[in-house]
Protein backbone atom coordinates (compact mmCIF):
# COMPACT_ATOMS: atom_id res chain seq x y z
CA UNK A 1 0.00 0.00 0.00
CA UNK A 2 1.40 3.13 -0.80
CA UNK A 3 2.45 5.36 1.74
CA UNK A 4 1.62 9.27 1.63
CA UNK A 5 3.66 11.69 3.54
CA UNK A 6 2.15 14.28 5.51
CA UNK A 7 3.61 17.05 4.58
CA UNK A 8 3.19 16.68 0.85
CA UNK A 9 -0.87 16.07 1.82
CA UNK A 10 -0.29 19.35 3.71
CA UNK A 11 1.34 21.34 0.51
CA UNK A 12 -1.77 20.18 -1.34
CA UNK A 13 -4.03 21.53 1.60
CA UNK A 14 -2.40 24.61 1.75
CA UNK A 15 -2.81 25.36 -2.05
CA UNK A 16 -6.41 24.34 -1.76
CA UNK A 17 -6.88 26.28 0.99
CA UNK A 18 -5.16 29.41 -0.32
CA UNK A 19 -7.55 30.43 -3.34
CA UNK A 20 -10.40 30.84 -0.96
CA UNK A 21 -9.37 34.89 -1.18
CA UNK A 22 -9.95 34.30 -5.39
CA UNK A 23 -12.96 32.11 -4.90
CA UNK A 24 -14.80 33.96 -2.31
CA UNK A 25 -16.74 36.73 -3.66
CA UNK A 26 -18.78 39.50 -0.90
CA UNK A 27 -21.53 37.90 0.85
CA UNK A 28 -23.66 40.28 3.06
CA UNK A 29 -24.72 39.78 6.68
CA UNK A 30 -28.13 37.71 6.78
CA UNK A 31 -30.24 36.22 9.16
CA UNK A 32 -30.51 32.77 6.84
CA UNK A 33 -27.27 30.93 7.21
CA UNK A 34 -28.35 28.73 4.19
CA UNK A 35 -27.59 31.60 1.79
CA UNK A 36 -23.75 30.92 2.71
CA UNK A 37 -21.31 28.36 1.01
CA UNK A 38 -20.49 25.48 3.22
CA UNK A 39 -17.14 25.67 2.27
CA UNK A 40 -15.59 27.12 5.33
CA UNK A 41 -17.58 23.98 7.14
CA UNK A 42 -15.98 21.04 4.83
CA UNK A 43 -12.68 22.72 5.00
CA UNK A 44 -12.57 23.27 8.63
CA UNK A 45 -13.71 19.37 8.55
CA UNK A 46 -11.21 18.06 6.70
CA UNK A 47 -8.57 19.97 8.30
CA UNK A 48 -9.57 18.28 11.86
CA UNK A 49 -9.24 14.80 9.71
CA UNK A 50 -6.13 15.62 8.52
CA UNK A 51 -4.69 16.52 11.89
CA UNK A 52 -6.23 13.06 13.12
CA UNK A 53 -4.39 11.35 10.84
CA UNK A 54 -0.96 13.48 11.38
CA UNK A 55 -0.98 13.09 15.14
CA UNK A 56 -2.47 9.38 14.90
CA UNK A 57 -4.92 9.71 17.29
CA UNK A 58 -7.10 6.63 17.92
CA UNK A 59 -10.68 6.04 16.64
CA UNK A 60 -11.93 6.95 19.90
CA UNK A 61 -9.90 10.09 20.51
CA UNK A 62 -10.32 10.70 16.78
CA UNK A 63 -14.14 10.54 17.41
CA UNK A 64 -14.53 12.73 20.20
CA UNK A 65 -12.31 15.48 18.47
CA UNK A 66 -14.30 15.27 15.48
CA UNK A 67 -17.68 15.70 17.58
CA UNK A 68 -16.41 18.97 19.45
CA UNK A 69 -15.75 20.30 16.25
CA UNK A 70 -19.14 19.76 14.99
CA UNK A 71 -20.57 21.28 17.65
CA UNK A 72 -18.96 24.26 17.14
CA UNK A 73 -19.69 24.63 14.02
CA UNK A 74 -23.65 24.14 14.74
CA UNK A 75 -23.57 26.77 17.23
CA UNK A 76 -21.82 28.77 15.74
CA UNK A 77 -24.20 29.37 12.79
CA UNK A 78 -27.64 28.63 14.74
CA UNK A 79 -28.71 32.34 14.81
CA UNK A 80 -29.10 31.54 10.86
CA UNK A 81 -30.76 28.66 11.06
CA UNK A 82 -34.54 30.51 12.35
CA UNK A 83 -35.90 26.93 12.79
CA UNK A 84 -33.17 25.13 14.58
CA UNK A 85 -32.77 24.22 17.95
CA UNK A 86 -29.62 25.00 19.97
CA UNK A 87 -27.58 22.03 21.65
CA UNK A 88 -27.35 23.72 25.26
CA UNK A 89 -29.96 21.57 27.36
CA UNK A 90 -29.77 18.23 24.99
CA UNK A 91 -25.97 17.88 25.68
CA UNK A 92 -25.13 17.29 29.49
CA UNK A 93 -22.57 19.60 30.09
CA UNK A 94 -23.15 22.07 27.30
CA UNK A 95 -23.56 25.10 28.76
CA UNK A 96 -23.07 28.92 28.68
CA UNK A 97 -23.63 29.31 25.25
CA UNK A 98 -23.68 32.83 23.96
CA UNK A 99 -27.55 34.17 23.45
CA UNK A 100 -28.76 34.26 20.11
CA UNK A 101 -30.85 36.49 20.68
CA UNK A 102 -28.40 39.05 21.42
CA UNK A 103 -26.10 37.90 18.68
CA UNK A 104 -26.33 41.13 16.67
CA UNK A 105 -25.77 40.85 12.84
CA UNK A 106 -23.31 38.36 11.99
CA UNK A 107 -20.90 36.58 8.94
CA UNK A 108 -21.95 32.87 9.31
CA UNK A 109 -18.67 31.97 7.31
CA UNK A 110 -16.60 34.17 9.78
CA UNK A 111 -17.97 32.86 13.08
CA UNK A 112 -17.90 29.36 12.07
CA UNK A 113 -14.12 30.32 11.16
CA UNK A 114 -13.51 31.57 14.54
CA UNK A 115 -15.21 28.97 16.43
CA UNK A 116 -13.24 25.73 14.69
CA UNK A 117 -10.17 27.29 14.79
CA UNK A 118 -10.47 27.95 18.62
CA UNK A 119 -11.78 24.61 18.99
CA UNK A 120 -8.67 22.95 16.68
CA UNK A 121 -6.16 24.83 18.78
CA UNK A 122 -7.26 23.39 22.05
CA UNK A 123 -9.00 19.86 21.35
CA UNK A 124 -5.80 18.14 20.09
CA UNK A 125 -3.23 19.20 22.63
CA UNK A 126 0.02 19.23 21.59
CA UNK A 127 0.35 20.49 18.00
CA UNK A 128 3.27 19.00 15.44
CA UNK A 129 4.28 22.60 13.59
CA UNK A 130 2.75 21.43 10.09
CA UNK A 131 -0.71 20.98 11.60
CA UNK A 132 -0.02 25.06 13.49
CA UNK A 133 0.75 25.84 9.98
CA UNK A 134 -2.39 24.01 8.81
CA UNK A 135 -4.32 25.56 11.18
CA UNK A 136 -3.00 29.01 11.37
CA UNK A 137 -3.10 29.29 7.61
CA UNK A 138 -6.80 27.91 7.30
CA UNK A 139 -8.06 30.50 10.06
CA UNK A 140 -6.16 33.49 8.35
CA UNK A 141 -7.38 32.82 4.61
CA UNK A 142 -10.79 33.33 5.79
CA UNK A 143 -10.21 36.19 8.43
CA UNK A 144 -8.69 38.22 5.56
CA UNK A 145 -10.35 36.95 2.89
CA UNK A 146 -12.02 39.59 0.32
CA UNK A 147 -15.25 40.66 2.25
CA UNK A 148 -16.44 44.16 2.15
CA UNK A 149 -17.45 43.77 5.68
CA UNK A 150 -18.45 47.05 8.50
CA UNK A 151 -15.64 46.68 11.19
CA UNK A 152 -18.29 45.91 13.35
CA UNK A 153 -19.91 43.04 11.49
CA UNK A 154 -16.58 41.26 11.84
CA UNK A 155 -15.56 41.93 14.80
CA UNK A 156 -18.91 40.71 16.08
CA UNK A 157 -18.62 37.82 14.25
CA UNK A 158 -15.55 36.89 15.54
CA UNK A 159 -16.46 37.52 19.20
CA UNK A 160 -19.46 35.09 18.90
CA UNK A 161 -17.37 32.70 17.14
CA UNK A 162 -14.79 32.47 20.16
CA UNK A 163 -17.81 32.35 22.78
CA UNK A 164 -19.01 29.62 21.24
CA UNK A 165 -15.76 27.66 21.02
CA UNK A 166 -15.33 28.82 24.92
CA UNK A 167 -18.53 26.93 25.67
CA UNK A 168 -17.37 24.27 23.64
CA UNK A 169 -13.92 23.73 25.40
CA UNK A 170 -15.58 23.83 28.64
CA UNK A 171 -17.68 21.27 27.90
CA UNK A 172 -14.41 19.26 26.81
CA UNK A 173 -12.24 19.65 29.66
CA UNK A 174 -15.63 18.17 32.05
CA UNK A 175 -16.08 15.05 29.79
CA UNK A 176 -14.12 12.85 32.07
CA UNK A 177 -11.57 12.39 29.14
CA UNK A 178 -8.74 14.70 31.16
CA UNK A 179 -9.23 12.11 34.73
CA UNK A 180 -8.94 8.71 32.26
CA UNK A 181 -5.15 10.06 31.45
CA UNK A 182 -4.21 9.17 34.30
CA UNK A 183 -5.70 6.30 35.32
CA UNK A 184 -4.03 2.77 35.42
CA UNK A 185 -5.69 -0.78 34.65
CA UNK A 186 -4.26 -4.16 34.82
CA UNK A 187 -5.24 -6.57 32.27
CA UNK A 188 -7.51 -9.79 33.57
CA UNK A 189 -5.94 -12.58 33.83
CA UNK A 190 -6.83 -15.30 31.06
CA UNK A 191 -5.89 -17.95 33.85
CA UNK A 192 -8.86 -16.39 35.81
CA UNK A 193 -11.32 -16.69 33.15
CA UNK A 194 -9.43 -18.16 29.60
CA UNK A 195 -12.00 -16.34 27.78
CA UNK A 196 -10.72 -12.82 28.75
CA UNK A 197 -8.58 -10.85 26.24
CA UNK A 198 -5.32 -10.36 26.26
CA UNK A 199 -2.87 -8.23 24.04
CA UNK A 200 -2.18 -9.96 20.95
CA UNK A 201 0.87 -7.70 19.65
CA UNK A 202 3.78 -5.49 20.13
CA UNK A 203 1.78 -2.65 21.62
CA UNK A 204 0.84 -3.96 25.09
CA UNK A 205 -0.79 -1.23 26.74
CA UNK A 206 -4.72 -1.61 26.35
CA UNK A 207 -6.18 1.37 24.25
CA UNK A 208 -8.84 3.52 26.15
CA UNK A 209 -10.05 0.96 28.92
CA UNK A 210 -11.99 3.63 30.52
CA UNK A 211 -13.56 5.26 27.01
CA UNK A 212 -16.74 3.77 28.05
CA UNK A 213 -16.69 5.85 31.28
CA UNK A 214 -16.57 9.81 29.37
CA UNK A 215 -20.00 11.65 29.65
CA UNK A 216 -21.87 11.17 26.31
CA UNK A 217 -23.65 13.33 24.23
CA UNK A 218 -26.72 11.79 23.91
CA UNK A 219 -26.93 8.75 25.64
CA UNK A 220 -27.24 8.43 29.37
CA UNK A 221 -24.16 6.27 29.98
CA UNK A 222 -21.77 4.05 28.37
CA UNK A 223 -23.71 0.98 28.45
CA UNK A 224 -27.28 2.26 27.76
CA UNK A 225 -27.21 0.90 24.10
CA UNK A 226 -25.23 -2.47 24.67
CA UNK A 227 -26.10 -5.48 22.73
CA UNK A 228 -24.83 -8.39 24.73
CA UNK A 229 -23.41 -10.83 22.90
CA UNK A 230 -25.00 -14.57 23.43
CA UNK A 231 -22.93 -16.96 22.35
CA UNK A 232 -21.56 -18.25 25.02
CA UNK A 233 -17.14 -18.59 25.08
CA UNK A 234 -16.44 -22.27 24.51
CA UNK A 235 -13.51 -24.71 23.34
CA UNK A 236 -15.14 -27.75 22.13
CA UNK A 237 -15.34 -28.57 18.83
CA UNK A 238 -18.47 -28.00 17.09
CA UNK A 239 -19.99 -25.24 19.30
CA UNK A 240 -21.48 -22.02 18.43
CA UNK A 241 -18.21 -20.03 19.34
CA UNK A 242 -15.75 -22.74 18.27
CA UNK A 243 -17.48 -22.44 14.60
CA UNK A 244 -16.94 -18.46 14.86
CA UNK A 245 -13.31 -18.83 14.67
CA UNK A 246 -13.40 -21.59 12.42
CA UNK A 247 -15.43 -19.51 10.00
CA UNK A 248 -12.96 -16.80 10.66
CA UNK A 249 -9.55 -18.98 10.18
CA UNK A 250 -11.30 -20.36 6.65
CA UNK A 251 -12.79 -17.18 5.34
CA UNK A 252 -9.12 -15.40 5.99
CA UNK A 253 -7.19 -18.13 4.79
CA UNK A 254 -9.17 -18.36 1.58
CA UNK A 255 -9.85 -14.33 0.85
CA UNK A 256 -10.67 -13.55 -3.04
CA UNK A 257 -8.84 -10.44 -4.55
CA UNK A 258 -12.45 -8.66 -3.83
CA UNK A 259 -13.04 -9.74 -0.77
CA UNK A 260 -8.96 -7.96 0.27
CA UNK A 261 -9.93 -4.71 -1.11
CA UNK A 262 -13.08 -4.80 1.12
CA UNK A 263 -10.70 -5.36 4.11
CA UNK A 264 -7.94 -2.85 2.86
CA UNK A 265 -10.48 -0.16 2.10
CA UNK A 266 -11.82 0.11 5.59
CA UNK A 267 -8.85 -0.95 7.80
CA UNK A 268 -8.50 3.20 8.59
CA UNK A 269 -5.58 2.39 10.82
CA UNK A 270 -3.98 5.43 13.18
CA UNK A 271 -1.74 7.19 11.54
CA UNK A 272 -2.51 6.03 8.04
CA UNK A 273 -5.85 7.75 7.79
CA UNK A 274 -8.37 9.46 9.72
CA UNK A 275 -9.61 6.31 11.32
CA UNK A 276 -13.43 4.93 11.10
CA UNK A 277 -15.21 8.15 11.99
CA UNK A 278 -13.29 9.86 9.89
CA UNK A 279 -13.48 7.98 7.03
CA UNK A 280 -17.74 8.01 7.42
CA UNK A 281 -16.73 11.99 8.01
CA UNK A 282 -15.17 12.22 4.75
CA UNK A 283 -18.04 10.13 3.15
CA UNK A 284 -20.75 13.21 4.81
CA UNK A 285 -18.00 15.83 3.55
CA UNK A 286 -17.96 14.95 -0.39
CA UNK A 287 -21.57 14.41 -0.41
CA UNK A 288 -21.79 18.05 0.57
CA UNK A 289 -19.69 19.26 -1.98
CA UNK A 290 -21.03 17.32 -4.57
CA UNK A 291 -24.49 18.18 -3.96
CA UNK A 292 -23.73 21.90 -2.81
CA UNK A 293 -25.34 21.63 0.75
CA UNK A 294 -25.66 25.40 2.00
CA UNK A 295 -23.86 26.07 5.35
CA UNK A 296 -26.25 25.96 7.64
CA UNK A 297 -27.57 22.30 6.38
CA UNK A 298 -24.14 21.14 6.40
CA UNK A 299 -23.21 22.27 9.94
CA UNK A 300 -26.68 20.40 11.33
CA UNK A 301 -25.71 17.44 9.33
CA UNK A 302 -21.97 17.57 10.56
CA UNK A 303 -23.07 17.96 14.08
CA UNK A 304 -26.11 15.03 14.44
CA UNK A 305 -23.17 12.46 12.65
CA UNK A 306 -20.56 13.25 14.55
CA UNK A 307 -21.98 13.84 17.65
CA UNK A 308 -23.63 10.23 16.57
CA UNK A 309 -20.22 8.18 16.18
CA UNK A 310 -19.00 10.10 18.99
CA UNK A 311 -21.50 8.51 21.03
CA UNK A 312 -20.77 4.83 19.57
CA UNK A 313 -17.29 4.75 20.24
CA UNK A 314 -18.20 5.21 23.82
CA UNK A 315 -21.03 2.36 23.95
CA UNK A 316 -18.75 0.17 21.97
CA UNK A 317 -15.52 0.44 24.46
CA UNK A 318 -17.98 0.09 27.33
CA UNK A 319 -19.36 -2.94 26.16
CA UNK A 320 -15.63 -4.10 24.88
CA UNK A 321 -14.23 -4.00 28.32
CA UNK A 322 -17.19 -5.29 30.29
CA UNK A 323 -17.27 -8.39 28.24
CA UNK A 324 -13.59 -8.82 27.99
CA UNK A 325 -13.63 -11.17 25.35
CA UNK A 326 -10.68 -12.44 23.80
CA UNK A 327 -10.05 -11.88 20.04
CA UNK A 328 -10.06 -14.54 17.15
CA UNK A 329 -6.37 -14.47 16.92
CA UNK A 330 -5.95 -15.70 20.46
CA UNK A 331 -8.61 -18.44 20.33
CA UNK A 332 -7.34 -19.71 16.58
CA UNK A 333 -3.38 -20.20 17.81
CA UNK A 334 -4.82 -21.60 21.51
CA UNK A 335 -7.28 -23.80 20.52
CA UNK A 336 -7.47 -24.52 16.47
CA UNK A 337 -5.26 -27.70 15.87
CA UNK A 338 -1.90 -26.81 13.71
CA UNK A 339 -2.35 -22.58 13.63
CA UNK A 340 -0.38 -21.97 16.74
CA UNK A 341 1.60 -19.39 14.33
CA UNK A 342 -1.80 -18.21 12.21
CA UNK A 343 -1.94 -14.41 11.15
CA UNK A 344 -4.61 -12.33 9.46
CA UNK A 345 -4.60 -10.12 6.48
CA UNK A 346 -5.43 -6.80 9.19
CA UNK A 347 -3.44 -6.26 12.18
CA UNK A 348 -5.32 -7.11 15.35
CA UNK A 349 -5.68 -3.85 17.40
CA UNK A 350 -4.96 -3.75 21.07
CA UNK A 351 -8.42 -3.65 22.44
CA UNK A 352 -11.18 -6.48 23.59
CA UNK A 353 -12.93 -8.20 20.29
CA UNK A 354 -16.70 -7.32 21.06
CA UNK A 355 -18.09 -5.51 19.93
CA UNK A 356 -17.08 -4.35 16.39
CA UNK A 357 -15.74 -0.97 16.72
CA UNK A 358 -16.10 -0.36 13.09
CA UNK A 359 -19.57 -2.10 13.29
CA UNK A 360 -21.17 0.06 15.80
CA UNK A 361 -19.86 3.30 14.43
CA UNK A 362 -20.69 3.09 10.71
CA UNK A 363 -24.15 0.98 11.95
CA UNK A 364 -24.76 5.04 13.51
CA UNK A 365 -23.44 6.51 10.94
CA UNK A 366 -25.19 4.58 8.09
CA UNK A 367 -28.41 5.83 9.85
CA UNK A 368 -27.66 9.14 10.34
CA UNK A 369 -26.55 9.98 6.86
CA UNK A 370 -29.82 8.00 5.45
CA UNK A 371 -32.02 10.79 6.92
CA UNK A 372 -30.41 13.55 5.53
CA UNK A 373 -29.44 12.20 2.30
CA UNK A 374 -31.73 9.29 1.93
CA UNK A 375 -31.30 5.77 0.86
CA UNK A 376 -29.33 7.04 -2.23
CA UNK A 377 -25.87 5.57 -4.21
CA UNK A 378 -22.66 6.89 -3.45
CA UNK A 379 -19.18 6.41 -4.94
CA UNK A 380 -16.66 6.43 -1.56
CA UNK A 381 -13.68 8.14 -2.92
CA UNK A 382 -11.82 8.50 0.69
CA UNK A 383 -9.22 6.53 0.67
CA UNK A 384 -7.74 6.52 -2.92
CA UNK A 385 -5.29 8.82 -1.91
CA UNK A 386 -3.75 5.14 -0.50
CA UNK A 387 -3.51 3.89 -3.75
CA UNK A 388 -6.94 2.13 -3.66
CA UNK A 389 -10.02 1.76 -5.55
CA UNK A 390 -12.48 3.76 -5.24
CA UNK A 391 -15.88 1.61 -4.14
CA UNK A 392 -19.43 2.52 -4.68
CA UNK A 393 -22.18 1.34 -3.05
CA UNK A 394 -26.46 1.75 -3.12
CA UNK A 395 -27.06 2.87 0.27
CA UNK A 396 -25.71 4.04 3.56
CA UNK A 397 -26.68 1.00 4.97
CA UNK A 398 -24.66 -1.16 2.70
CA UNK A 399 -21.69 0.59 2.71
CA UNK A 400 -22.08 0.27 6.56
CA UNK A 401 -22.34 -3.67 6.21
CA UNK A 402 -19.19 -3.89 3.98
CA UNK A 403 -17.33 -1.79 6.64
CA UNK A 404 -18.39 -4.52 9.27
CA UNK A 405 -17.79 -7.26 7.57
CA UNK A 406 -14.41 -6.18 6.26
CA UNK A 407 -13.32 -7.11 10.35
CA UNK A 408 -14.01 -10.64 9.67
CA UNK A 409 -11.99 -10.34 6.14
CA UNK A 410 -8.88 -8.50 8.15
CA UNK A 411 -9.23 -11.55 10.24
CA UNK A 412 -9.78 -9.62 13.68
CA UNK A 413 -13.70 -10.03 14.59
CA UNK A 414 -15.90 -12.81 15.16
CA UNK A 415 -19.45 -12.19 12.81
CA UNK A 416 -21.37 -11.75 16.67
CA UNK A 417 -19.36 -8.78 16.81
CA UNK A 418 -19.88 -7.75 13.70
CA UNK A 419 -23.44 -8.52 13.11
CA UNK A 420 -24.31 -7.03 16.88
CA UNK A 421 -22.42 -4.06 16.71
CA UNK A 422 -24.36 -2.82 13.38
CA UNK A 423 -27.04 -3.23 15.74
CA UNK A 424 -25.83 -1.56 18.47
CA UNK A 425 -24.88 1.53 16.23
CA UNK A 426 -28.31 1.83 14.97
CA UNK A 427 -29.92 2.03 18.52
CA UNK A 428 -27.40 4.66 19.13
CA UNK A 429 -28.49 6.37 16.32
CA UNK A 430 -31.82 6.41 17.98
CA UNK A 431 -31.05 7.60 20.90
CA UNK A 432 -29.66 10.91 19.32
CA UNK A 433 -32.43 11.48 16.97
CA UNK A 434 -34.71 11.04 20.14
CA UNK A 435 -32.75 13.47 21.97
CA UNK A 436 -31.38 15.90 20.10
CA UNK A 437 -34.04 17.01 17.62
CA UNK A 438 -32.15 20.23 15.72
CA UNK A 439 -35.60 21.14 14.65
Amino acid sequence: MRKIHVLSIFSAVIIFFSSCQKQDAFVPPTLDADTYSSKVATDWMDAFRAGVKSEAKSPPQASRIYAYAAIALYQSVLPGLQTNKSLEGKIDGLINLPSIETAGKLDYTLAANEAMYQVYATIFGTLKPENIQLMETLHQNYLYANYTLGVDVKTNSIDYGKAVAAAVIYRANNDNFASTRSMSYVVPSTSINPSYWSPTSAVTTPLEPYWGNLKCFTMPNGGACSIPSTIPFSTTPGSPFYNQALEVVNTADNLTQGQKDIALWWADGPGATSTPPGHWLAIASQLIKEKNIPLGKSAEIFATLNIGMADAFISCWHEKYRLNLLRPISYIRTYLPGRTTWTSLIGTPPFPEYPSGHSVSSGAAAEILTKYFGAIPFTDLTNVGLGLSTRSFNSFTEAANEAGISRLYGGIHYREAIDKGILQGKEVSRVVFEKIKLK
